[in-house]
């Protein structure tokens, strides 16, 4: 798969890298308006020069090209994506999706009139730990999910975009634990109660700190998330710091980690490949995966594309983990719940 990767600096070149690497792709041609950034993201992989472009438009009319990764500031994605599409190509968008849930809905409208596949890059769903989890709660190890507790701390400097929005903790980088609870949960939340807030040593801008309540239809489950940007306290990695528990067991996973707790005793005596450590916890060994991370998008990416069927993570699913963030959002706003809604998308062509 031949894919122009739009977008390039301190993220783009690490994509740039994972695109050149994989098996699977080819990186055809980057873009990006400032001329160092577009250094800094070639010159590591000796790109040629004439794959190197200042203008979408003339990548998109000089190259050959099968996908695109949109890689650029959340507020020009729909119009980077929209240009994509228009060029008949597939397009994976990094997250968040868009600036609003409406207009990343415009994105899926327009890519399912032009029969193209839309995929968002929930990196952190193709990860060793979190698909442990997921094959847990799959196979019923927890039962019905009913509380979970998530923390989320670390401190790192990015400078540009992110230190400039209004509430770069939750837009930015709880879009990730928000998705987890959709993707490797399987919880659908309802309605959500947040507050955020900017500690007073913080180098960010905007809110880069705060807590949030999720609850699924009638209370079924109930999700407390406490997160910070900016934490001076323990940090966890990236992934969070999780306790699920369910009406079978539960599961505490954290620091790549992750120790099942059957309700049922028994289950301690032998579990398939898990080594019990006392106190009826189970150590559960990470699953394995062809791919990780960057690799795995887009490893979940070209399987897709390859056998027909639309990606984990497509466009049309991150509609709702979408509205998990600005529904969010919007209660730090008002203070009160809020009700998580996604716009009905137009008839299908």
């Amino acid at each position: 798969m031949r894919v122009i990767q739009v977008g390039g600096g301190f993220w783009g070149s690490g994509w740039a890298r994972v695109i050149h690497e994989f098996p699977e792709t080819e990186l055809a041609a980057v873009v990006d308006l400032n001329d160092a950034a577009l250094a800094q993201t070639c010159d590591p992989i000796s790109l040629p020069a004439n794959r190197r472009f200042s203008v979408l438009e003339d990548a998109l009319a000089n190259v050959q090209a099968d996908a695109a990764l949109v890689v650029v500031p959340p507020e020009v994605h729909v119009d980077v994506a929209t240009a994509c599409l228009e060029a008949g190509l597939d397009i994976l968008v990094e997250k968040p999706f868009a600036p609003s849930v409406e207009e990343a809905a415009k994105i899926v409208e327009r890519a399912d009139a032009l029969g193209r596949t839309v995929m968002v890059t929930q990196s952190f769903r193709f990860k060793r730990g979190p698909q442990t989890v997921r094959r847990l709660i799959d196979e019923g190890a927890v039962g019905a999910i009913e509380q979970v507790d998530v923390r989320f701390a670390k401190a790192p400097v990015f400078g540009g975009f992110r230190e400039e929005m209004d509430e770069p903790l939750i837009v930015d980088m709880a879009i990730h634990h928000f998705d987890f609870l959709r993707g490797i949960l399987g919880l659908e939340p309802v309605r959500v109660r947040a507050t955020s807030f900017n500690p007073s040593w913080s180098w960010f801008g905007g809110n880069a700190s705060a807590f949030a309540q999720f609850e699924t239809e009638g209370g079924a489950a109930r999700v407390s998330y406490s997160g910070s940007w900016v934490s001076r306290s323990r940090e966890t990695t990236w992934d969070g710091s999780w306790e699920i528990q369910g009406t079978e067991g539960s599961i505490v996973w954290e620091h790549n980690r992750v120790e099942y707790r059957p309700h049922n005793f028994g289950l301690t005596v032998y579990r398939k490949d898990a080594l019990e450590r006392g106190d009826g916890v189970m150590d559960v060994p990470l699953v394995q995966l062809p791919a990780e991370e960057r690799a795995g998008t887009l490893h979940e990416f070209v399987s897709a594309n390859r056998e027909g069927r639309a990606p984990q993570a497509s466009g049309e699913d991150n509609l709702r983990s979408l509205a998990l963030v600005f529904g969010a959002v919007e209660s730090t706003r008002t203070g009160d719940w809020v009700d998580i809604g996604v716009p009905a998308l137009t008839a299908r062509s």
